[in-house]
């Protein structure tokens, strides 16, 4: 983000004073000349990780994803089983009069047979079609529970992309601000050499290095939480390597604080998902009141009596609910719980989805405006003040310790920069799955 072309101006600056020895400019001038060379290589680098390709294959190899698929496959199957009839049953047997041993009388008692029956049993008229529909809804709040899965993976995968470019531009910034504080160093060992410093200045250069080298350690550690994170979504080992982020750019937020609102209640994928459940559990309310109604069956039977005639049985069966007020009121009662469950979850899932939806926007514009006032005013001005500084410090007008103090404070402003920045990407990508639309591509 900053102007390279300020901070050459600044280290020529240093490079000019005439305070450092032949041989040791010579050597100073090699180290930043090697920095830039670094900075060019990675620069140059055009093996980048690209967001799409990664979303395209966590779509591919995403545990999660994969199960909530089949999920869904298994949901669907389960619609037509739900209405279709009761399996029949068949009966089959010997009857002897007089003698346990088969078939030793038969054909010469009238009630010495073999028999084979078949039994259907028939639910009363719209069981079958409320099982059905009950399943089918069913099937639909599971198709939603997917889409909500899928966007909220999608969000984890952004939000761990986002984390990664963050933590290179940190280590970059750090890196870069390191280089100046050394050559910052130099300057104020070269002068303490001929007299004209003192020995606070090189203590207070050495204990900033120190810090800023820990700041970089821990930069690299967050580097290794982000790729681990982004592996375990892609279903790799924790340590594969990645490829460092293309540069970070600012998304545009499409939609207005009432736009995202409405679709919040138009597409939040766990709202749609229970408007399903809703319509399943009102089916299974009518289900309930069915069930005082009897189920009946049909009969058919086949006997054969050997040498005398043989005989058929026709007839049926009826299921009594002769216990309703033990049993099926009381399934009636839990179903319209159950109903009534989902009809208040439905409410504490808008608002939460509303709070939620609402939290995000202004955590996106306030970053927003926190970036552009960081862009165009606080970052250049630090940059213009570290400049004035050392040139103060070089005809020996103020501290060196300012010219430190400069130099920290710029560093700290452009990794806020990068944090708004962060803060943004993240807040779209957290959105995504509140509104059911991608936000960033």
């Amino acid at each position: 983000m900053r102007n390279p072309v300020l901070v050459v101006l600044v280290l020529l600056m240093f490079g000019s004073a005439g305070a450092l020895p032949a041989q040791e400019r010579a050597a100073t001038d090699g180290r930043v000349q090697m920095g830039r060379s670094s900075s060019s290589r990675v620069a140059g680098q055009a093996d980048r990780l690209s967001l799409d390709e990664l979303i395209a294959e966590l779509e591919r190899v995403n545990p999660e994803l994969r199960t909530a698929d089949y999920e869904v496959r298994a949901a669907r199957a389960r619609v037509r089983p739900a209405g279709a009839l009761p399996d029949p049953t068949i009966s089959y047997g010997q009857m002897n009069v007089g003698n346990i041993v088969p078939f030793t009388t038969l054909g010469e008692e009238g009630f010495s047979e073999i028999y084979v029956g078949f039994h259907q049993e028939f639910p009363f008229y719209g069981k079958r079609q409320l099982r059905e529909s009950m399943a089918a809804k069913e099937a639909d709040a599971e198709q939603w529970s997917y889409q909500f899965t899928r966007l909220r993976i999608l969000s984890d995968l952004k939000v761990a992309y986002y984390e990664l470019a963050y933590w290179h531009e940190v280590r970059d910034t750090l890196d870069r601000d390191m280089r100046l504080l050394e050559r910052f160093a130099e300057t104020a060992a070269a002068l303490y050499r001929v007299g004209k410093g003192n020995q606070a200045d090189l203590l207070r250069a050495q204990a900033e290095l120190s810090r800023l080298q820990n700041r970089i350690e821990m930069a690299d550690q967050r580097i290794g939480v982000a790729r681990a994170m982004i592996n375990a979504l892609l279903n790799r080992p924790a340590d594969s390597p990645l490829a460092r982020p293309e540069p970070l750019a600012k998304s545009a937020l499409r939609y207005s604080l009432p736009e995202l609102l409405q679709l919040s209640q138009d597409r939040f994928p766990p709202l749609r998902e229970q408007e399903q459940v809703i319509q399943g559990r009102e089916y299974g309310v009518e289900l309930a009141k069915k069930e005082k109604w009897p189920d009946f069956g049909l009969v058919f039977a086949y006997h054969n009596r050997g040498q005398l005639r043989d005989y058929w049985t026709i007839g049926g069966t009826a299921r009594i609910p002769l216990y309703y007020n033990r049993k099926q009121k009381q399934e009636l009662e839990e179903a319209e719980a159950r109903l009534s469950a989902a009809r208040a979850r439905q409410e504490s899932l808008r608002a939460q989805a509303q709070f939620q939806v609402k939290d995000l926007f202004l955590q996106a514009t306030t970053s927003e405006r926190l970036l552009a006032l960081y862009e165009k005013t606080i970052v250049p001005q630090d940059t213009l003040t570290l400049e004035a500084s050392a040139a103060s410090y070089q005809v020996g007008t103020i501290e060196f310790l300012s010219v430190v103090d400069g130099l920290l404070k710029l560093v700290d402003d452009e990794l806020a920069y990068y944090e708004h920045m962060i803060t943004y990407q993240k807040a779209l990508a957290l959105l995504e799955p509140l509104v059911g639309v991608e936000l960033i591509r």
